[in-house]
């Protein structure tokens, strides 16, 4: 027994050792690689801003010149400037990733086997605002959530025909993926101006999606311009879902119906006595945000109800401030609950007043 134990210390310590000492030796390479970077950095960031508003970079013959370590700067730093510069300067970067090959290497990375590399690859062409084919970016992006996100960026960035109709397609593939920060940012930048793709693709589509993905493009829509004159074909899915059993799906619906609150016959099919009897306080909160943009005799009616007889304090402070930014009076307190309801809404509208006399 004691002989075993001296072998289970031995074998321990020696393993012990040895991720300590390959710890150690990757530290001290990490740190050298950050030195010689920092470095580089020294030399190609002032190269290049000197070689933007120069007459001839040149740049392959530049980059050609550089060690291993400077070309990964100069790359890092161009893709960096490539987000945040416009105009000439902008042209002239594309030009330096066309000279050395960056657009193209990129574009054949898609085909990779490593879901790095393609990432990569979605990344640069992004920035570069390069199109790719919808044929190749189905056929090698399609596959998982991040590729179909960074996918449908390079859709939006290269701004090609039917772009918002592509991308759209791409983020919602299969209907089973929750979208990722970055892809819920591409689905709204899709279809900011006007969201006929995501709500034509969410009315032959939309109810076989999960209820994150769901849920995430009633919030898109709410925030979205939608078409005029079709729009209450491409909303009628919207309405069938105030009768959905997810308390979550009923609220994003009439959230998403908000961008529609100036066609009177939309708000007429608005189950509104329903919606703020709803036994969820979200989606009574929901409809009083609702009403709250209908601002007329119905809506005000509603959420002076609302005030008055709502359980919830959230879902009652809600119909409150609606109502308070419609110039509308609040209704005399009948109860403690909605007396201080009432007093914390006139309290939020004193401090503004104060703020600003204060600086006067």
């Amino acid at each position: 027994m004691t002989e075993r134990l001296w072998i289970a210390f031995v074998v321990i310590v020696a393993a012990t050792a040895v991720v300590g000492t390959g710890t150690l030796a990757l530290s001290i390479l990490l740190a050298r690689f950050e030195r010689r970077r920092e470095a580089a950095r020294h030399v190609v960031r002032p190269a290049i801003l000197s070689r933007l508003h120069g007459p001839d970079p040149e740049w392959e013959t530049w980059y050609d010149g550089l060690s291993r370590i400077e070309r990964h700067v100069a790359r890092r730093t161009v893709a960096t400037y490539l987000r945040r510069l416009r105009g000439r300067e902008r042209e002239e970067l594309t030009r330096f990733a066309e000279a050395v090959g960056i657009d193209e290497r990129a574009r054949s990375s898609l085909s990779s086997r490593l879901v790095l590399n393609r990432l990569r690859g979605l990344v640069w062409l992004a920035l570069l605002e390069r199109p790719v084919s919808r044929r190749r970016l189905r056929e090698y992006c399609t596959g998982r959530a991040e590729t179909r996100a960074g996918a449908a960026r390079v859709v939006y960035a290269s701004d090609t025909p039917h772009a918002a109709r592509d991308g759209t397609a791409l983020l919602c593939w299969d209907g089973d993926d929750r979208l990722s920060v970055f892809a819920l940012d591409t689905l709204y930048r899709l279809n900011d101006d006007d969201a006929t793709a995501l709500l034509s693709l969410a009315t032959t589509e939309g109810t076989w999606w999960n209820e994150e993905l769901l849920v995430q493009a009633l919030t898109v829509l709410a925030h979205c311009r939608a078409p005029g004159a079709e729009t209450e074909a491409h909303v009628e899915w919207i309405h069938t879902l105030l009768e959905h059993d997810s308390p979550r799906i009923r609220a994003g619906a009439l959230v998403a119906l908000s961008r529609q609150s100036w066609s009177q016959s939309l708000r007429r099919r608005v189950p509104v006595e329903r919606a703020v009897a709803d036994p969820d306080p979200n989606v009574r909160t929901a409809a009083y945000e609702l009403l709250g943009q209908w601002n007329d005799e119905t809506s005000t009616r509603w959420l002076e109800y609302g005030v008055r007889n709502d359980p919830d304090d959230r879902s009652r402070l809600a119909a409150a401030r609606r109502l308070s930014r419609s110039d509308r009076a609040l209704p005399d307190p009948s109860s403690d609950p909605v007396e201080r309801t009432v007093d914390w809404v006139r309290a939020e509208h004193r401090t503004p007043r104060r703020v600003a006399t204060g600086w006067s």
